[in-house]
């Protein structure tokens, strides 16, 4: 029997979780024998389901991309072999975006036959996992530092008005970055690990479209001046940004990270993760997604 468990997050998005929840269980049933439905109570929750639903043929996610991660901590802790179904519901959906996936719940359902997927990669970075990218810079500390009341209110936007104003405002880092393809020591004003080839509308690099190639782009931005970052914008919209000469990038397998002057956190795919130091490790083909059945990845 072809069961799929859905996890989903009444307050991802616009908290419309519920009121959906009666459009994507009919939506499923049209193509899974049975749906199993498991609301998240609070922050973990989405991670202790995905394990205890391990051996489970399919997990459905509508929720945003930290309840996304959480379910692939799961997934990965518990060894989990689930094809994972993305039901866009957040303010970022960053990995749906990527996928191809439309933003809209319920256009998103009906772009599923269910019988196209992918294998893509995963990061694993200390005790979290993240599907396409870890940061730190300015822009992901505005990220979460937007409030879940700004975030309904503006959008998008809040996280471009928290951005402005952080960048304002910034500061450099002392980093120490080594790894298996390429090392660097000093000033560091961004630091992006990227599993994939684009975030959101920007387009770091033309490598790893496919997110599947078992390597990150490791891209280290070391100046912090109007002009430069304005620089890096343009390339990223380009696809250029390796060919800038104030970013350092290599491709990477295993990364570890520390700080050289004080306590800095690390971002992971728009939510605050740990504390330096950090070893980051890239999974080759660790998940198997669902993709939209006419588009290509």
């Amino acid at each position: 029997m072809k069961k799929i468990l859905l996890i989903y997050n009444p307050n991802a998005g616009d908290e419309k979780g519920n009121e959906l929840l009666e459009t994507i269980e009919r939506k499923l049933k049209e193509n899974f024998e049975e749906v199993l439905i498991k609301e998240t109570k609070d922050a973990g929750h989405a991670t202790e389901l995905a394990k205890e639903y391990k051996d489970i043929e399919s997990i459905a996610v509508f929720g945003g991309d930290g309840t996304i991660n959480e379910v692939l901590l799961g997934m990965y802790e518990a060894d989990s072999h689930a094809k994972l179904l993305i039901i866009p519901a957040g303010t970022g959906n960053l990995l749906a975006k990527k996928l191809d996936i439309p933003e809209n719940p319920e256009e998103a359902l009906n772009a599923f036959s269910f019988n196209k997927t992918k294998k893509i990669d995963l990061g694993k970075c200390g005790d979290n996992v993240f599907s396409m990218f870890a940061s730190i810079g300015a822009i992901p500390e505005a990220i979460h530092e937007v409030s879940s009341e700004e975030k309904s209110k503006l959008g998008g936007l809040a996280y471009i008005k928290k951005s402005v104003e952080k960048l304002l405002d910034s500061h450099k880092y002392e980093l120490e970055i080594t790894s298996d393809g390429g090392e660097y020591s000093g000033e560091v004003d961004h630091l992006m690990v990227c599993l994939s080839n684009k975030i959101g509308k920007l387009e770091f690099t033309k490598e790893n479209k496919d997110m599947d190639n078992g390597l990150a782009h490791v891209l280290i931005l070391t100046d912090d001046s109007v002009k430069d970052r304005l620089e890096v914008l343009r390339a990223s919209v380009a696809g250029e940004v390796e060919d800038v000469d104030k970013v350092v990038n290599f491709k990477a397998k295993k990364i570890s990270i520390k700080s050289l002057d004080g306590d800095v956190k690390v971002d992971i795919d728009g939510d605050e993760g740990p504390k330096l130091p950090v070893d980051i490790e890239i999974i080759n083909k660790a998940v198997e997604v669902y993709i939209p059945d006419l588009n290509e990845v």
